[in-house]
């Protein structure tokens, strides 16, 4: 079976839920591109906690931050602060 699909002015496709695997609310889908094709599966639980143990981590340590009330970093900017904390979370 295949479906037309046309992109919005974004370039952006919208998959009706009829197409998708398990279709439900607030669901995780990897997507992929081989040979021309994309192949959208739907994306395992395991792959999920990864992403939130390593976002709970980032928090814990900007609560500990903010809990010190101060850097322990002298001389630096408050922008270079965050910049160094953006590129750990990255």
């Amino acid at each position: 079976m295949s479906t037309i699909l046309e992109a919005d002015e974004t370039g952006a496709l919208r998959l009706p839920p009829s197409l998708l695997p398990h279709p439900g609310p607030h669901r995780r889908y990897r997507v992929a591109a081989a040979d021309g094709q994309v192949v959208v599966d739907e994306a395992t639980a395991e792959a999920g906690k990864a992403g939130i143990v390593e976002h709970r981590t980032w928090l814990e340590r900007l609560e500990k931050i903010r809990a010190r009330g101060v850097t322990d970093k002298t001389g630096m900017s408050s922008q270079q602060m965050w910049d160094e904390i953006r590129e750990d979370r990255c």
